[in-house]
């Protein structure tokens, strides 16, 4: 296969593997929301604090229980069946010693969190899930290396169903939290299931210390910046909930997750395939660039115009959708919140580049100062407005990502302003119009049905106004071209 056509073969899969990835999250979004209508009604801001911070333990839990060997693995250019076996068995002992010593901490988490016993049973749910879905890692893995994202997002658009569902079913049935321990248990089950399944490999226990260091050796830095986020991020949530309390948690919980929801949707599935794809360019940096560039538009593309209509649709959703009222006190936390994913939008590409070029020591550095800022900015926040100032603090701090862009230019040449101008001022517009609507329509249910309908058909004529029919022509020639045999 010429170096041309396997260059393109790459390219249609990456962008076959965002589509994969954006369909599945797409429909996880739709049963997501279908989900949380549930919660909202079921569980108060109290209880969904408490599933917000069982969520940060676990992240905290789970970092522990992976020394990067999966980025090692998708980032080496022709790892060793053996060495898949190797990192397998290390992480098997790191994770069943992590669930242990969790299980160990339970009496002190209950005494310092005044957790109840619902709060136990999905803490000690949420430590056997841990176990489970560690399994999946390595098998993974070898799916994201044969850029075979299609078994990848099946097996998560079941796990997602899943879950979903049996929340439902037991939040009729009045379980409350128990709802969610439930479900959790059932997804993890047969999630690891199906990967085995679609990737028909078998792990082996196997260790060898030469090839053990030979993984490690990148990813223990790359697992270090993981860490460096979770005291950036779950670190912060267990101090703010000893501060706040578990219903302003719950507040400030619905208004991170609803305005960081797209970029989960859309950022985390474009930075896992563009991981293995920059890293097979990571010799080439004009080719890094040149495709760094295209990402970041067609990120900011989606993005932008959706963050903007959160904005306008989100106040009027709450005073629509039964028994939501009760969240209307953290609108003012959810736009600023919708801030600082805005600016995020444009900084975690730039991270994805850092660590698959072998750079993995400014992601560190990065991160660092994004702890010095949140570990600053956000408790004199709460000190000065309470829970409100959290949503400003990170809207405050997320201006830093020009200085992200400073020093990737240095390494990769590329062109932010020019990647994002046609996104930005589309979007500008499009907003300009919807406020303009809001102020000449009243009834609250025909001006929502109003704002949706019209925001995607103002912002799409703006974007081929000023040239757009030249992304379709682009996407379409992606599509059409035949793949490499």
């Amino acid at each position: 296969m010429s170096e041309d056509r396997l260059r393109d073969d790459i390219k249609k899969k990456g962008v076959l593997g965002v589509l994969y990835f954006l369909g599945n999250s797409s429909y996880g979004a739709v049963l997501g929301l279908i989900a949380n209508f549930f919660f909202t009604i079921y569980l108060s801001p109290a209880e969904y604090g408490l599933y917000f911070i069982v969520l940060s333990l676990i992240t905290i839990f789970t970092y522990f229980t992976d020394l990067g060997f999966a980025a090692s693995l998708v980032q080496k250019k022709d790892p060793e069946e053996e060495e898949f076996f190797i990192a397998f068995t290390i992480q098997l002992l790191l994770v069943t010693t992590v669930v242990m010593v969790g299980v160990i901490l339970t009496p002190l988490l209950i005494a310092q969190y005044k957790l109840t016993t619902a709060g136990i049973g999905l803490y000690i749910a949420m430590l056997v899930s841990l176990f489970i879905l560690s399994l999946k890692s390595i098998p993974s893995t070898r799916l994201e290396r044969t850029l075979e994202y299609s078994k990848i997002v099946m097996t998560q658009a079941v796990e997602q169903t899943v879950f979903y569902t049996v929340s439902i079913i037991f939040l009729l049935l009045h379980f409350g939290v128990y709802a969610l321990a439930i479900a959790v248990l059932v997804r993890s089950l047969i999630g690891v299931t199906l990967i085995y399944y679609f990737t028909g490999w078998r792990p082996q226990i196997k260790f060898n210390m030469s090839k053990a260091r030979s993984i490690l050796k990148f990813g223990i830095p790359f697992q270090s910046n993981v860490f460096l986020a979770i005291v950036k991020d779950e670190l912060l949530n267990m101090y703010l909930v000893q501060q706040l309390g578990f219903s302003a948690m719950g507040y400030v919980g619905w208004a991170k997750k609803w305005a960081e929801a797209p970029l989960r949707v859309v950022l985390d599935n474009t930075n896992r395939v563009m991981f293995p794809i920059y890293s097979r360019y990571q010799d080439d940096k004009e080719r890094v660039g040149k495709t760094l560039e295209k990402v970041v538009f067609y990120n900011s593309l989606i993005l932008l115009p959706v963050l903007a209509g959160m904005y306008t649709i989100m106040p009027l959703l709450v005073e629509i959708i039964p028994k939501y009222q009760k969240w209307e006190t953290a609108l003012s936390s959810f736009n600023f919140f919708l801030i600082s994913a805005l600016f995020v939008s444009f900084t975690t590409p730039f991270i994805t580049v850092f660590n698959s070029i072998g750079k993995v020591i400014y992601s560190v550095r990065f991160m660092v100062l994004w702890i010095v800022l949140n570990w600053t900015v956000v408790p004199l926040s709460i000190m000065l407005m309470g829970y409100q100032g959290v949503g400003i603090a990170f809207a405050i701090n997320s201006l830093s990502f020009v200085f992200v862009i400073y020093v990737l230019k240095r390494l990769v040449p590329f062109h932010f302003w020019s990647s994002v101008r046609m996104p930005v001022t589309a979007t500008a517009g499009m907003l300009l119009c919807l406020l303009l609507i809001k102020t000449s329509l009243f009834d609250p249910y025909i001006l929502t049905a109003t704002l949706i309908i019209t925001g995607p058909i103002i912002y799409g004529l703006l974007l081929y106004l000023m040239g757009g029919a030249k992304v379709f022509h682009e996407v379409k020639r992606i599509f059409l071209q035949p793949a490499a045999q």
